[in-house]
This record gives C-alpha cells, sequence and structure tokens, in this order.
C-alpha cells in the first residue's frame, strides 16, 4: 500500500509540475552577430525558457524591435536575448569619431583574421611618412579578385580624412594590439 501510494504522489508531482510549467517564448540567437552588424530576423530564431529572476528575456513577438538595428555587443548561438544586451544600438561611428574604409592586401595586416572591436595601429606603408593612429575594428570584407580586402575602421576625427586619402592610395598598413589596451 505504501509503495503504491509513493508511485501515486509521484505521479501527481510530475502532474503539477508539467501543469504548471510556464515557459515562455523567448528571443534567442540563431547565427553570430558581431558588434556593430544589423540584426537581422534570419540571426534570430525563437527558443522556449522558464522564467526566472535573474534573467529577463525579451518575449518573441517584440523580436521585430530589434532586427534592423546595429548589435552594441557580440551574439552568439545560444544565447537568450534580454532588453538588456539590445538596449541601446552601437554608434558607429560614435562621438569624436569617423568611420573609413582601409583597402589592404596580403601583407599590410596580419593574416589572422581581425575581429569587430579589436585595437589596431594605422601606421605608413611604403617611403610616406606619417605618426601611426590608432582605431578599432568594425568589420572585415572577403577578399576581392584581386586579393583586396576592406577593413572598415573607426579612427578620431580628427585623423579620419587624411587618413581616408592615405588608405585609398594603398598606404596604409595594419599592426593588431592587444584588447586590453
Amino acid at each position: 500500500m505504501g509503495v503504491v501510494l509513493s508511485a501515486v504522489s509521484a505521479a501527481g508531482i510530475v502532474w503539477i509540475f508539467r501543469a504548471t510549467d510556464d515557459a515562455v517564448a523567448a528571443v534567442g540567437v540563431a547565427r553570430p552577430v558581431r558588434y556593430g552588424e544589423v540584426i537581422t530576423a534570419e540571426a534570430l530564431r525563437e527558443v522556449q525558457v522558464r522564467p526566472d529572476p535573474g534573467l529577463r528575456p525579451m518575449p518573441w513577438d517584440q523580436r521585430f524591435q530589434i532586427v534592423g538595428r546595429t548589435a552594441p555587443t557580440d551574439l552568439e548561438p545560444g544565447e537568450i536575448v534580454t532588453p538588456d544586451a539590445v538596449a541601446g544600438s552601437a554608434t558607429v561611428p560614435g562621438a569624436g569619431q569617423q568611420l573609413i574604409g582601409v583597402p589592404v592586401k596580403p601583407g599590410q595586416l596580419p593574416a589572422a583574421p581581425l575581429q569587430p572591436r579589436q585595437p589596431i595601429l594605422l601606421v605608413p606603408a611604403g617611403a610616406d611618412a606619417w605618426p601611426p593612429v590608432r582605431g578599432a575594428v568594425i568589420s572585415v570584407s572577403d577578399r576581392d579578385a584581386t586579393s583586396t580586402q576592406v577593413v572598415d575602421v573607426v579612427v578620431p576625427e580628427a585623423n579620419g580624412v587624411q587618413l581616408a586619402s592615405r588608405a585609398s592610395a594603398g598606404g596604409v598598413a595594419i599592426v593588431v594590439l592587444p584588447k586590453d589596451r
């Protein structure tokens, strides 16, 4: 009798737990979205999560509030999107900065892939001498038929125009700096 009563109690507990399962549809990340990239609908997916006091998932029906905005941080597949994670769109360029494209060929940058927000130093390539300029990578294009790729970087506003001119002539090389600099 005790065994039967225990089994019935256990089944009742399981039934009650499942009946009160209040999982909600939330926004999850399906594909990587890097800092500064536009968040697309294809980069998001619906996930079921149980509410937790320490986690505020963004409801699935509110996903269109972030589609088309610029990612303020890296979003990785498997993550749950919270309103805080996408609270403010990344402003690229920010105040006091300019965004420039630096076309580079192999030998003008390291072979290792550049990552968004990677600190870099833009230095003269060739005979033209000028002081190096600090910047940060925003994105990197694929190589074209001539092995050229364009690295979008943010630099101080005071250096943007001259650096863009030098870059367009192929006179810029990229040195990668540690992320803590």
